[in-house]
């Protein structure tokens, strides 16, 4: 699922839903914890179940009209270890503290290249940091079969980038950078028992 249809040279399918954007360094670190500790690294703590989600657009500042999904709709699975509440859907889940209020803010970031510089040319090159951020409540229901918030996407570009040449302006599929989008999100617990891509 992409939120964005921008140029190809937009970032790879965001992460939340597939938080996990971080490099391979970090990556490899949390594929060795777990591993040594017998734990799976990709299905942590107990299953909540995996829950269908419809997103509404709020805001939209990287993309045109259209650029972004609305409605959006995708599936994400959800598990908790006491009060850790992890986000799966692919690749290494992503975590945060769930509150007494069964509240948690899941984030994620990480920074991709758009265009490589050129030292002889003295052009510089265009790299964006993405910031994902879930801020979610579980529903009060036990087991839990719903839950609410907020989804949103930061794009900002690196402090050593020049990337004009991505603007619509210029051609490129970006109508503004630093952009947000955000969405306000409602799931509910499908009868699935794995997730699908």
């Amino acid at each position: 699922m992409r939120p964005l249809r921008l140029a190809r040279q937009a970032l790879p399918r965001l992460a939340l839903p597939r938080l996990a954007l971080a490099g391979l360094a970090l990556a490899s670190a949390l594929a060795l914890g777990p591993a040594c500790s017998g734990k799976d690294p990709y299905n942590p703590g107990q299953t909540l179940g995996i829950f269908h989600v419809t997103g509404k657009l709020t805001s939209n500042a990287c993309a045109g009209p259209g650029g972004a999904p609305d409605p959006w709709e995708f599936e994400v699975k959800l598990s908790r270890d006491g009060t850790t509440l992890y986000w799966i859907q692919g690749g290494l889940p992503v975590q945060g503290h769930l509150d007494a209020k069964n509240h948690a803010l899941l984030q994620s970031s990480g920074t991709t290249e758009l265009r490589a510089g050129n030292t002889q040319a003295k052009v510089s090159g265009c790299s964006l940091t993405r910031t994902d951020s879930l801020d979610a409540t579980l529903g009060k229901d036990s087991p839990v079969t719903t839950f609410t918030g907020s989804l949103s996407y930061a794009y900002t570009p690196t402090a050593e980038s020049d990337c004009s040449d991505q603007l619509a302006v210029a051609g490129g599929g970006w109508a503004s950078l630093p952009c947000d989008i955000a969405y306000t999100i409602t799931a509910t617990k499908t009868d699935k028992t794995k997730l699908t891509y």
